[in-house]
């Protein structure tokens, strides 16, 4: 199973395993700043217990036990249980260092003589691990948290991790670096962060269905969008002249940009609460499969390969994984027309003029793409509207730190460059961006609900961003400074990088087809 994985899934829980351990080290640092410590009294019966030195092995397993489970951890709420129960447990026993200090009489059991591997071991651990921080035992606390998360996923070996919490609770006395008290109540902590966390997960908000109040207008949309509908078969055929490599590569992107806006028209779908607005988003989300297959059509008359999708787009078909219909439709729903407007208004006309392209099939290709996309953009200007009329200032407030807009908003610079960078080695001219951006920065003049929503503001600052960027390009273009052929070999590097990274498993999981 992990070594079916792409390069990227591997580096998320690698990411995932580095940030539950700096948290870990946060919070353990915290207690070493709480001074010196409470000597608690030592039973006989801990007394008895021997000093056992290759226990140093068993006890020193975490962080490797953690980075394996982390490479296992089967999805994303998985990932994020793991984390929080490893985060909630350290936290936990961080603030009871701070306000209970305890430390333990090492000095009552020195280290035996000799230069063994384990006894190196264990001394660098004494040396470099001042013997406070406690009760409880953080490291019990981890190795339950931890166990509790991974036994869940397995299936046939689900004692596994179990066991090894228990070996590790162990060797906390073998090794004298804890109290027996510190065991329990690490332990404690463990299982209720991993109880909690799960309880957290299993809370589910209020379902951000998508509705309008003008059922009126979403009718008469509806009438119009189905007597519009067309097939491919009904259109003639592509021309079969080859076409340059760069318009292939500029093609295949825009495919993957068509192929993303069916993806969003099908979670907001999925999130509709009429039939006839849930109609309407299923047909667009035809429609914009439809124009994904008469891009591939194209292609394929020129006898050229579909390829794979560049690093933005990649970074997008990667982050549905993360998409709910039940939180995220609003997200999807405000940014959809936005990057309509930036993306196809910037490329659809300006393939349909370049003389690679030029024909009576493409010309009526385009024709049927613009209508639908001017049915798309009617529909998602009415809805933002309506979420900014019925979600209320703090509801759009809270969208803002949906991680979903954080992931959305790395990967623009990638597809934008990725886009335009090939475009103008096609004779694009940058100047077409200025419109599609000043309609975006406008266009709470036309609907006065946006200017009241925060989720509003990050897309208008995208404008702002955008239109500076063009003018500087233009700008540098006019004094030959902005070498272009630069910026697409960095495309073409970045794209490199998606194929390795993502793999044909991306592909596969978006239901695409193969390169």
């Amino acid at each position: 199973m992990i070594g079916s994985r792409s390069p990227f899934d591997h580096a998320k829980r690698v990411g995932g395993w580095l940030a539950s351990g700096l948290v870990v080290l946060a919070c353990y640092g915290l207690g070493k700043l709480a001074g010196p410590g409470h000597l608690l009294p030592v039973t006989d019966w801990e007394a008895a217990i021997p000093l056992l030195p290759w226990t140093i092995w068993i006890y020193g397993s975490g962080t490797k036990a953690a980075l394996l489970a982390w490479l296992m951890v089967p999805s994303g709420p998985a990932a994020r249980r793991l984390f929080g129960t490893l985060a909630l447990a350290s936290a936990v026993c961080g603030l009871v260092f701070v306000g209970y200090p305890t430390t333990y009489p090492r000095e009552l059991w020195p280290l035996p003589g000799g230069d063994s591997l384990t006894l190196r071991e264990f001394a660098d651990l004494r040396d470099t691990d001042s013997p406070s921080n406690c009760l409880p035992s953080l490291h019990v606390a981890l190795a339950w948290g931890l166990a509790l998360n991974w036994s869940s996923w397995l299936k046939r070996t689900r004692a596994l991790p179990l066991v090894w919490a228990a070996a590790v609770t162990l060797a906390t006395l073998t090794t004298k670096q804890h109290y027996a008290i510190d065991l329990p109540t690490g332990a404690a902590v463990g299982v209720a962060a991993f109880w909690v966390t799960g309880r957290i997960q299993a809370w589910k908000p209020a379902p951000a269905r998508l509705s309008m109040a003008d059922t009126r207008a979403i009718d008469a949309l509806l009438v119009r969008v189905r007597a519009h509908q067309w097939r491919l078969d009904d259109l003639p055929p592509p021309p079969q002249t080859p076409l340059p490599p760069a318009m292939v590569r500029l093609l295949n992107e825009v495919i993957y940009i068509e192929e993303i806006a069916r993806l969003n028209f099908e979670l907001l779908r999925d999130a509709s609460d009429t039939p006839a607005l849930a109609e309407l988003y299923g047909l667009f989300a035809a429609e914009e499969r439809r124009h994904a297959d008469g891009l591939r059509r194209l292609l394929a008359a020129a006898g050229a390969p579909l390829q794979a999708p560049g690093l933005g787009n990649a970074l997008i078909l990667d982050q549905f994984d993360t998409l709910d219909p039940n939180v995220d439709a609003p997200l999807v729903a405000m940014s959809t027309p936005v990057f309509e407007t930036f993306l196809d208004a910037g490329t659809i006309p300006f393939l349909q003029g370049h003389p690679a392209l030029r024909s009576p099939g493409f010309d009526a290709f385009v024709e049927r793409v613009c209508a639908d996309e001017a049915a798309h953009l009617a529909l998602n200007w009415l809805v933002s509207r309506e979420l900014a009329r019925q979600r209320g200032w703090l509801a759009g407030l809270t969208l803002l730190f949906n991680p979903n807009l954080l992931r959305g908003t790395r990967a623009i610079p990638w597809m934008s460059l990725e886009v335009y960078s090939i475009a103008h080695q096609l004779g694009y001219d940058f100047a077409t961006l200025l419109p599609p951006f000043g309609r975006i920065w406008r266009m709470h003049d036309r609907f006065s609900e946006l200017a009241r929503y925060p989720l509003w503001w990050p897309f208008r600052l995208f404008a702002v961003i955008g239109g500076v960027a063009t003018i500087s390009c233009m700008a540098l273009l006019r004094m030959h400074v902005l070498f272009i052929d630069v910026w697409v070999f960095v495309t073409r590097m970045s794209g490199g990088f998606a194929r390795w990274a993502f793999g044909s498993e991306l592909l596969r999981r978006r239901g695409l087809p193969g390169v």
